[in-house]
């Protein structure tokens, strides 16, 4: 049995019915000794529950759930069970996958395995945020930025009460020109500069857009109307400033429309009025602001 359980590749116990650890496979070991462990903590003899169930106590919700499925296991309540689990140290963040597989020999318990996932959950998270972010400035793509009103618009839960939402739709003025003027790189470096100088006049709690071309959009959340009025003027201000385009200074302003949305607003809505507030904007001055009526 020994001999099967070094085999395997990912750290490996054997358990009673109890919960009692009766084996495990170098890999497990190896794992406990790369992390400050040894044998007294989750070796052979050690009651693996106990352990789970101390961690949970402690503070840490996976443990919980562990514990949770191997009882599951051990008492015929599950077939077997998966959970997938953040396990991290300082400096590093890796995934785990349990898998707990009953056995009735060489003793009657369970098999728990800790598969290291993190290679294909760093896999998942690039391509999450790849679908979700603009591939140019990293800022949030259209996708994200109308899930994110949307359920901001909705939130109901804290100890504060619903708030208003500002919505602030940006349009960067003369960048076409610059794209025919100096080329699509030299528009590319414009954009760049542009969504840091956007990231930098918003507050932390924002997010920011790219919802394409030379557009792009703000949700502020629990503001009222001065405080919406405020960052607005604290981005056009930061767009204001004049661009190095090959050696020449380029002025690339943005007309702004900014809207102040109630909770439970419609989120398609709430954006086409601060866009709506942008033309107004446009057709005013180049470098205007309006706020939605």
């Amino acid at each position: 049995v020994m001999n099967i359980l070094d085999a395997l590749p990912d750290a490996t116990a054997m358990l009673d019915t109890q919960g009692t650890i009766v084996a495990v496979n170098r890999a497990w070991r190896m794992f406990a000794l790369d992390n400050g462990g040894d044998d007294t903590a989750t070796g052979v003899g050690v009651n693996y529950l106990k352990v789970t169930d101390e961690s949970g106590e402690r503070g840490c919700p996976e443990a919980v759930v562990v514990a949770e499925q191997i009882r599951a296991v051990l008492s015929g309540v599950h077939a077997d069970a998966e959970v997938e689990y953040l396990c991290s140290s300082p400096g590093i963040t890796r995934w785990f996958l349990l898998r707990v597989s009953p056995i009735q020999h060489p003793v009657q318990g369970a098999i728990v395995s800790h598969i290291n996932i993190t290679r294909r959950k760093a896999s998942e998270e690039q391509h999450l945020h790849a679908a979700s972010h603009d591939p140019l400035t990293g800022l949030a793509n259209r996708t994200l930025f109308m899930t994110r009103l949307k359920l901001t618009l909705k939130l109901r839960s804290g100890p504060r009460p619903p708030s208003t939402v500002g919505v602030i739709f940006i349009d960067l003025n003369r960048f076409k020109s610059v794209n025919d003027t100096y080329g699509h790189a030299a528009g590319d470096e414009v954009l760049l500069t542009s969504a840091l100088r956007l990231r930098n006049a918003t507050r932390p709690g924002d997010t920011v857009a790219r919802l394409g071309g030379d557009e792009f959009a703000v949700i502020a959340p629990r503001v009222d109307a001065s405080a919406l009025a405020d960052l607005g003027l604290r981005i056009q201000a930061s767009l204001s400033g004049p661009h190095h385009v090959h050696g020449e200074m380029v002025t690339v302003r943005g007309s702004i429309g900014i809207h102040l949305a109630a909770p439970c607003d419609d989120p398609v809505e709430a954006l086409a009025r601060a866009d709506t507030a942008m033309y107004r904007a446009k057709s005013a001055g180049a470098d205007g602001l309006t706020l939605s009526p």
